[in-house]
């Protein structure tokens, strides 16, 4: 009879069995997360067309112009994300009965630092092969700044993208890797089932339904990553910083031209090539992924490694 296999070494995936776990916890707690963010965001919407209307008359144009303004979609995408993060607390401490500090690492308290390595670590990465870019094709990049939008640019999106990014950490490669962590004892299932649906949730993130394919798939690669990360540090710490730098730096520094946030003011805009996108995101997850991880060879083939009841290493 075939031994029942366990994870091995990865204790953040273990913390899944603290607390209640029926599946109906898990359903009503997505629901509820989700729900939250998807309601306000009609109530807004519909507040925010009401008072345009009103004061502007009815053009159709004129009202999406207004919903898709930066200066509004990001206050709006606060409002969402902070009720979200705010309800997610609730339920992982009244429906799951478990401490926040368990969905984001098996140590007592967060590390900052890490938070900070994370973020510094994608900065470079990101500034030097953005540097190279240029020197390769200067003619691609406009210089966009707006010394008159950028200061309430930098301070709208220094308060959202945190939150934003820290939520979806928290969902995705916390709640929801713990959860198929239950489900499966080989850490590559909760690893690529997160990296996937996390990628689905960014189809909105193209200019229209034909490009929209190419965002899920850089949301999967960066999903993928991150998930690596999370997983060999046993921690969202770290990928938590990236997310949040990684968000920044595309509506403050390069923005890329038809993207979700709009005609954001960034500092520089770039045309957006979907098929050189992938290949650089590739690029940029492998290089973090080395940087992170380098002398830590042992922590990255735990993803892919577990043991049976003999405690015997299985590949």
């Amino acid at each position: 009879m075939k031994e029942e296999l366990i994870i091995s070494n990865i204790q953040f995936l273990y913390n899944s069995e603290l607390g209640k776990n029926n599946w109906w916890r898990y359903l009503l707690t997505i629901m509820a997360t989700w729900g939250v963010q998807i309601v306000l965001s009609i109530i807004l919407g519909i507040i925010i067309a009401i008072v345009f209307i009103m004061q502007n008359g009815t053009s159709i144009t004129d009202l999406e112009n207004i919903i898709y303004d930066p200066f509004v979609l990001l206050p709006l995408t606060l409002v969402g994300f902070a009720a979200s993060f705010f309800v997610l607390y609730l339920c992982m401490r009244f429906i799951h009965h478990r401490k926040f500090i368990s969905f984001v690492t098996t140590k007592s308290k967060i590390n900052w630092f890490r938070i900070l390595k994370g973020a510094g670590v994608w900065l470079f990465i990101l500034g030097i092969v953005t540097i190279i870019s240029f020197l390769i094709d200067p003619k691609g990049y406009q210089f966009t700044f707006n010394p008159n939008t950028f200061g309430i640019l930098l301070i709208i999106s220094l308060i959202t993208f945190p939150i934003q990014a820290s939520f979806e950490e928290l969902f995705f490669r916390g709640y929801l890797m713990q959860a198929f962590g239950l489900l499966s004892k080989k850490p590559i299932i909760p690893l690529l089932s997160t990296s996937i649906i996390f990628g689905l949730v960014h189809v909105m993130n193209g200019s229209n339904m034909t490009i929209s394919g190419f965002p899920v798939i850089e949301a999967a690669i960066i999903g993928l990553m991150l998930g690596i990360i999370t997983l060999g540090e046993d921690s969202i710490e770290t990928a938590t910083g990236i997310h949040i730098i990684n968000n920044l730096y595309a509506a403050l520094i390069v923005s890329a031209q038809g993207s979700v946030l709009g005609d954001v003011p960034s500092v520089f805009t770039a045309p957006y090539d979907p098929y050189s996108s992938i290949l650089w995101t590739i690029i940029f997850s492998v290089i973090a992924i080395i940087v992170i991880f380098w002398g830590k060879k042992d922590k990255l083939l735990n993803i892919f490694r577990w043991k049976d009841t003999a405690n015997r290493d299985i590949y």
